[in-house]
């Protein structure tokens, strides 16, 4: 019996248009209402992932890929920054590759370019949507940016320098993808505590070692007295691989990258078929049968 599930959002709950689906929402609400704890497991902040729900359901919420953690009363639960030693050295490694990249904190989102940060997120939505054409990801972006909670600098020196601000994720892009991102990835990841994950082919997101979806998902179901068996994660992507190996039942989008759709141990629909609900209403019936 499923007591606990999380989803990602990118490729997962959100459909083509970077929306939930009133579908998908109801699913949520029904889970909530039969009992069944929801998690948003994401690598987005909460003040960047909670407007997506339209105020429709209050889940929990794993952010930043397991960084930061909240209650479904937005409490936070628990708190796993970047070190300072490899913060800096980080952020050599993606200056000397001429990276555009951003600074998830404590105290807020920053980034030093504006049109980078549009150019990046469009292309990450034509990533996950091939359907969307450029012109129209854009204009989709151009309109998301202005409901995020971004904070723009000339510099992130000042940021760096001031050790109140911790350092939760960085997330960095660039339109070369792998050819580009590979190396990158590669020497950050010879750092011992942190790890490397991508929501898309042009980004990695990069974090402390403590901070992962999956080992969040199951603290966080330990305290609620909830076993590992009784949880069920659903992704499609790389960060979303931590989750979907520990959830007592990972399940893959239909619009899943191989990796994730091999380890997985359920399937079902891709994001713009509202996969998310097919996946909860499923678990719901089958609870059902199991009361």
């Amino acid at each position: 019996m499923i007591k606990l599930i999380a989803s990602d959002m990118d490729g997962t709950l959100l459909n083509d248009k970077m929306e939930v689906s009133d579908r998908n929402l109801q699913a949520i609400k029904d889970a909530q209402e039969s009992g069944i704890e929801f998690l948003i497991a994401t690598g987005r902040g909460i003040g960047e992932a909670k407007p997506f729900l339209r105020g429709k359901v209050t889940p929990g919420y794993i952010t930043l890929n397991g960084a930061e953690v909240f209650d479904n009363k937005e409490n936070l639960v628990s708190s796993n920054p970047i070190s300072i030693d490899s913060k800096i050295k980080i952020v050599n490694i993606l200056r000397t590759h001429n990276i555009y990249f951003e600074l998830i904190t404590n105290k807020g989102i920053f980034s030093e370019n504006l049109d980078l940060r549009i150019s990046s997120l469009a292309d990450l939505l034509l990533k996950l949507n091939p359907g969307t054409t450029r012109e129209d990801a854009l204009k989709q972006t151009k309109e998301k940016v202005k409901g995020v909670p971004m904070t723009y600098v000339d510099s992130f020196e000042d940021i760096l320098a001031d050790s109140s601000y911790e350092i939760m994720k960085m997330i960095a892009y660039d339109p070369g993808e792998a050819k580009v991102l590979g190396p990158v990835m590669d020497k950050i990841n010879n750092l011992s505590d942190v790890v490397v994950t991508s929501s898309a082919p042009n980004d990695i997101e990069i974090n402390s070692v403590d901070a992962q979806k999956g080992m969040a998902l199951l603290e966080y179901a330990e305290k609620r007295g909830i076993k590992q068996s009784e949880t069920m994660a659903i992704g499609d992507n790389l960060n979303d691989a931590s989750m979907i190996k520990s959830a007592g039942i990972g399940v893959a989008m239909k619009n899943a990258i191989p990796t994730i759709t091999d380890m997985a141990d359920e399937y079902t629909d891709t994001n713009v078929n509202d996969g998310v609900a097919q996946a909860i209403e499923k678990v719901i019936a089958d609870n059902k049968k199991n009361i």
